[in-house]
């Protein structure tokens, strides 16, 4: 496992700036966190606003880690600040010390790294938070999850599907044969700090790219090993909501289908709703891209269509089911 120096850890070596829009006293605020690159901020703005729109009479602070940040974005993020008088901190990071962590595919970038190093510069302002992805939606309250005893662990996370247990846990050898998905996650910062996560986390850099499957996710899980706390499923509902209950509270688009992508439910199109609130681009597209390995998608689409009452939209999508899957079993 990679050594550290001492002052390796030190915010100096982490942290290139930092911009504060503030328009609300940030009293008993709620502290939420996001690690997101320049092309996903107006995805995160999205979950943002869904935020802010399920606990209004709630201070909010949203702490925003990014490697780097257009001024069209860093404005919008004022815009939105300035609207829902909420603070945002945008942070940009030094992305060198996150160099040696493996990357699963070369599209994929570092920033998912800075949830290991967050609770270091959070500390300055809270002793707890909730990390979102970008690719999450907010759709009841937060209050309880905000409330959340952690029974003495750093973080609490909600385990993936019985599946992806057996096979995530199996593959990292994980003595407690449990997995977590780090897409949700409420932290404990003096407990975090305590046991040195943050510092356990970056050990495993240099490691060989074979050994995983995911990235900060699959590092988590091996420093846990089980000893987080298991916040119920509500929390990070799986699928982009396919796994609903009725009481859902996180939504997590897990899968390849996006709702910025094309809406094939009603959590897509609420996720639209929360897009057109924001100060960026309101998406009006609604069908998945004409590709053949697509054409589950078009099924999904005519059927959701036909039961809003679009009829001739559910023979459209029907249409291009059957096109694109006999493209597809042709391979043209």
């Amino acid at each position: 496992m990679k050594k550290f120096s001492p002052d390796f850890f030190s915010t100096e070596n982490f942290i290139i700036s930092k911009k504060i829009y503030r328009y609300a006293n940030d009293t008993n605020a709620y502290h939420i966190c996001y690690n997101v690159n320049d092309a996903f901020i107006p995805i995160m703005g999205a979950s943002m606003v869904s935020v802010l729109e399920n606990n209004r009479g709630i201070p909010i602070t949203f702490h925003l880690f990014t490697d780097g940040y257009s001024e069209d974005n860093a404005n919008k993020i004022d815009a939105l600040a300035k609207k829902w008088h909420c603070t945002c901190i945008l942070y940009h990071l030094n992305m060198e010390p996150f160099h040696d962590f493996h990357i699963k595919v070369e599209r994929f970038s570092r920033i998912t790294y800075a949830r290991l190093y967050m609770p270091k510069l959070v500390k300055e302002y809270a002793a707890r938070y909730i990390y979102l992805d970008a690719d999450t939606m907010c759709v009841a309250p937060l209050n309880r999850l905000w409330a959340t005893d952690l029974q003495g662990a750093p973080m609490g996370a909600v385990s993936e599907r019985a599946s992806a247990v057996d096979y995530r846990a199996g593959f990292l050898h994980l003595k407690n044969g449990k997995y977590f998905n780090d897409g949700v996650m409420m932290v404990d910062i003096p407990e975090w700090e305590r046991q040195h996560i943050t510092e356990q986390a970056f050990s495993y850099q240099c490691e060989p790219r074979k050994r995983f499957l995911g990235q900060s996710q699959d590092v988590l899980n091996l420093v846990f090993d089980g000893t987080n706390y298991f916040l119920p499923a509500d929390y990070n509902v799986y699928d982009g909501g396919g796994y609903d209950q009725g009481h859902s509270v996180i939504i997590h688009w897990t899968g390849r289908r996006k709702p910025w992508q094309m809406v094939l439910s009603a959590f897509d199109a609420q996720w639209r709703k929360y897009n057109a609130l924001s100060p960026w681009e309101t998406l009006t597209n609604i069908l998945p891209v004409k590709k053949p390995e697509n054409y589950h998608d078009f099924k999904y689409w005519g059927y959701y269509r036909k039961g809003d009452g679009y009829f001739g939209d559910f023979l459209k999508g029907m249409f291009w089911y059957s096109v694109l899957r006999i493209r597809y079993k042709l391979g043209i």
